[in-house]
């Protein structure tokens, strides 16, 4: 792990590498196809989107939890010291969650995996923002606000993106925690959307929707 990410928490980090190593073993056994490139898109016109009003609040189980139940492939290996020193409570902690898109998380635990490799992102960011500055993280902002934009951003593929400057500091003042410096032009929070705005990033949460929109047909 590179020191860009050395101020997340021991747990956080323990879900990454974990995260990083069940797709890795997914991907040999043809369970995982490779990640999309995501295709450019045209300024959309405006819109208010809808979503559906389920008979009770979606959830969605961990997927490494799914497939250990499906039986396809035992993602944590007990005869390799090596990969086994992450505590069994944490291994349970990560594989029974479950997220409810519906509402916006709070903390990073209640985030899907695609979206927790987002805030990972976001956390580098921050981190480096903070030495440039010399200020507390929090002055900058708290892990909340990274959680609740990376939701608001998976759940519309247009949140805070291809509109007026106007329209987007509206969209990131509906955001806990960003206020009118950060939501204004050429504040942390325009910084922010250009983390997800990378490519890279932008898969991370269109899996996720994939991911959700499969587990719906089922």
């Amino acid at each position: 792990m590179t020191d860009e990410c050395n101020d997340l928490s021991p747990y956080e980090m323990a879900r990454l590498e974990r995260i990083k190593r069940n797709e890795s073993r997914l991907r040999e056994l043809g369970l995982v196809k490779p990640k999309p490139k995501p295709k450019p898109k045209p300024k959309p016109a405006a819109i208010v989107r809808k979503r559906k009003q389920p008979s009770s609040a979606p959830t969605r189980s961990s997927r490494r939890l799914r497939e250990l139940k499906e039986g396809k492939e035992q993602l944590v290996e007990e005869d390799d010291d090596s990969t086994n020193n992450v505590d069994a409570a944490d291994t349970t902690l990560i594989d029974q969650i479950t997220v409810d898109y519906e509402r916006m998380p709070d903390e990073p635990e209640r985030l899907d995996d695609e979206e927790f490799q987002v805030y990972v992102c976001l956390r580098a960011w921050r981190l480096g923002r903070k030495n440039e500055l010399e200020i507390e993280p929090y002055k900058i902002c708290q892990n909340r606000t990274l959680c609740e934009l990376i939701r608001r951003r998976r759940n519309d593929d247009e949140f805070a993106k291809g509109k007026e400057v106007n329209e987007i500091e509206s969209d990131l003042l509906s955001v806990w925690g960003i206020g009118p410096s950060k939501a204004t032009a050429g504040g942390f929070g325009w910084e922010m959307l250009d983390i997800l705005n990378t490519p890279e990033n932008e898969n991370y949460l269109m899996l996720s929707r994939k991911n959700d929109e499969a587990e719906d047909k089922k």
